[in-house]
């Protein structure tokens, strides 16, 4: 997951010929997300023009059918907001990976037929690849290395930033409810989203004293980096009301996902150490390790894998709010939590998908996390 500079505030522009004009502006990581754009028909028979996240103006003759997604998140949320994967063309490797991994290969199997081999690691595109697919449009990150390369091949590119913000996340999902020709959507998807944030942020502020610190490990095998300024992980993390201690009196140079030391986890002593799904480490690799045994979040048998639905939940996406409430009740542990009826009510929401309790089971990495405190909060029953 890529995070630019927080100062740069993304605008969208979505115009439906015949109709009226939409202004998306956000207002960074303080959860004041963009309006979603007005319903709108987008039938076959209106063209639909798009201003992306770069300020180039897309426009499409009708719906698009054939979409290749380069941007890790892009290719489930593309699925969220169209209801189907039926118009998912190929998607970048790390994308599919979570699907095979995830419960999303479950619910719609066509996504493990697709090709994955559309971009590198570092999302620099497969041009000859992509262009073999001819599809209507390729959702790129818009740095220009990235999109010039694809665009001087004749192809349509829809360009994204990420700016760590939920405004992102509006942002996508109004451009493709728009491209796809279902800007209703956007408006559900947006509203239940807002609905979420604002009782995370009023139970947050109802509290008495102070969360936990929280550290978020982006990558824990092979070289450690942790969530530094900027990032989504940093604004979940203090909207549930705990403190990122990457962030804290005792920064990290830097922003975005960032290199370090055991020796400065060791100085700040975290109270909760978050595992992502960006590599294999599970909460027993640490508690094994007699590395970390002095470490208060290990001490305390804190240490917990992050959930892994359609997509992973330590980035940005539609299944946000799920992770806003997973943490908040990871802080302030509940005797019974009512996470699991609100996965099955999202995925119906999202996906037309009701979740066996072994596939919320899966999601909630119920197995691996059993070792942890207070996760049983989340058990069946």
């Amino acid at each position: 997951m890529r995070t630019d500079d927080l100062s740069r505030r993304s605008v969208l522009q979505v115009f439906v010929a015949g109709g009226s004009a939409a202004l998306l502006a956000g207002c960074g990581a303080s959860g004041q997300s963009p309006a979603a754009p007005p319903s709108g028909s987008g039938t076959a028979t209106e063209s639909i023009s798009i201003t992306d996240q770069r300020g180039k103006t897309l426009t499409f003759a009708k719906p698009v059918t054939s979409v290749v997604t380069i941007p890790m998140p892009a290719a489930s949320l593309l699925v969220a907001v169209d209801g189907g994967a039926d118009h998912l063309s190929a998607m970048h490797n790390a994308s599919w990976v979570a699907m095979r991994d995830g419960v999303m290969g479950t619910m719609f199997p066509r996504t493990l037929e697709l090709p994955h081999d559309v971009a590198t690691q570092d999302f620099t595109p497969n041009v000859e690849t992509v262009r073999s697919l001819n599809p209507d449009v390729v959702v790129q990150w818009s740095d220009s290395q990235l999109v010039d390369p694809l665009e001087n091949a004749g192809l349509t590119v829809l360009g994204l930033k990420n700016t760590g913000t939920q405004e992102d996340v509006d942002a996508w999902v109004a451009m493709f409810a728009a491209m796809l020709g279902k800007p209703e959507r956007a408006t559900e998807i947006k509203a239940r989203s807002d609905k979420e944030l604002a009782e995370i942020k009023s139970a947050a502020a109802g509290r008495g004293s102070a969360g936990p610190s929280i550290l978020y490990f982006n990558r824990f095998t092979g070289g450690l980096k942790v969530a530094a300024a900027n990032t989504y992980n940093d604004f979940y993390i203090k909207l549930v009301g705990g403190s990122n201690p990457a962030t804290g009196k005792d920064p990290l140079p830097g922003a975005g996902m960032v290199g370090l030391d055991v020796e400065q986890v060791l100085r700040w002593d975290p109270e909760v150490i978050l595992l992502g799904n960006f590599d294999q480490a599970m909460p027993q690799d640490i508690y094994s390790d007699p590395v970390w045994r002095n470490v208060s979040a290990v001490r305390s048998r804190r240490v917990y894998k992050v959930p892994l639905g359609a997509y992973r939940w330590d980035p940005p996406g539609q299944e946000s709010p799920l992770m806003w409430l997973w943490l908040s009740d990871i802080a302030f542990p509940q005797a019974r939590s009512g996470l699991r009826g609100k996965v099955t009510e999202y995925f119906k929401f999202l996906y037309n998908h009701e979740p066996t309790a072994a596939e919320l089971d899966k999601i909630l990495w119920i197995t691996g996390n059993s070792g942890s405190a207070d996760y049983q909060q989340f058990n069946a029953g």
